[in-house]
């Protein structure tokens, strides 16, 4: 196990005081900091030597905390976010106008993801805000599937890890990126498969 292997509480912690922490999800494991800290979203890019001009997933623990760095939705937008929430759908959606352009890359718009994950869930309740989300990679490298893969590909460059999974009631992950959906398009576009069919729409495409 890695030795910084967190609890809970410790790592909402050191989330709330700046810090990124590998987290497992539902899905694939990755690279978590508060959306709303400019120098640890900063700091993300730059261990992942990701371009400046890619947009970041925000995860949430409801659509109440996603709230939080979205824009106004409109009736359409938000009963389709109550469809696909809590589950495997990010939603590109109107981004705050508070958001950073570290998160946005300038579109205006975020992809949002509210997890299945109770662990998870809990974590984003306890730091209180959505959290960049992004996969345990070096930029144009696959990505790692399991906690133990991810902790070794950034040890050494990041504040620690927390396993999610909290009871073995809990969700297994998937192992895959989510379903990219976009939202700012009538009807809604599906930009990427992911382990489940969007409502109304069919694999490899709207």
């Amino acid at each position: 196990m890695f030795e910084s292997r967190l609890n809970r509480v410790d790592a909402a912690g050191i989330i709330n005081s700046g810090g990124v922490i590998i987290l497992s999800t539902d899905t694939l494991p990755g690279l978590h900091c508060r959306a709303d800290y400019s120098g640890a979203v900063q700091r993300i890019t730059q261990i992942k030597g990701r371009p400046v001009d890619k947009s970041l997933l925000v995860l949430a623990s409801d659509l109440k905390q996603a709230g939080q760095i979205m824009g106004a939705l409109n009736g359409r937008q938000l009963d389709y976010c109550n469809r696909c929430w809590p589950g495997p759908f990010s939603l590109i959606l109107p981004a705050a106008g508070t958001l950073s352009n570290e998160v946005t890359a300038g579109t205006g718009t975020v992809a949002v993801r509210v997890p299945v994950l109770g662990g998870m869930v809990a974590l984003l309740k306890a730091v209180g805000h959505p959290l960049v989300s992004t996969s345990v990679n070096l930029a144009g490298q696959a990505p790692a599937t399991t906690l133990d893969q991810a902790e070794a590909v950034f040890a050494g460059q990041i504040d620690g890890s927390h396993d999610c999974r909290t009871t073995g009631r809990d969700v297994d992950p998937v192992n895959v990126s989510s379903a990219l959906v976009d939202l700012t398009v009538w009807p809604p576009k599906l930009l990427r498969d992911g382990p489940l069919v969007p409502p109304d729409m069919e694999p490899g495409g709207s």
